[in-house]
């Protein structure tokens, strides 16, 4: 019989929410900028597919992303991007985070 169980990547994401500080968060834009090969994301959507601890999609709308979704498969993941989002931009109306 072939085993299904998932590993719980949330779990390591809502620990590493305690690490993020303004030097990762920082660091997160820079990376995503350079992937993206432009450092303003202004009019833009960004979707965060698999979004673990929402480090990204925090990073995308401090570029200023004008709607940025985030979902997870994990619902621990989920919270570690909900909590990410109440601690670094809690007014952020146009950031959804959902499990799926």
């Amino acid at each position: 019989m072939e085993n299904t169980a998932r590993f719980a990547f949330g779990e390591n994401w809502k620990a590493y929410v305690s690490c993020i500080n303004e030097d990762r968060i920082l660091s997160a834009e820079r990376s995503l900028a350079d992937m993206l090969g432009q450092n303003a994301l202004a009019g833009k959507s960004f979707v965060d597919i698999g979004c673990g601890s929402g480090l990204f999609s925090l990073a995308a709308i401090r570029l200023g992303a004008s709607r940025v979704v985030s979902f997870d498969f994990d619902g621990g993941s989920v919270a570690a991007a909900l909590e990410v989002k109440a601690r670094f931009s809690p007014g952020a109306a146009d950031w959804t985070i959902s499990q799926g």
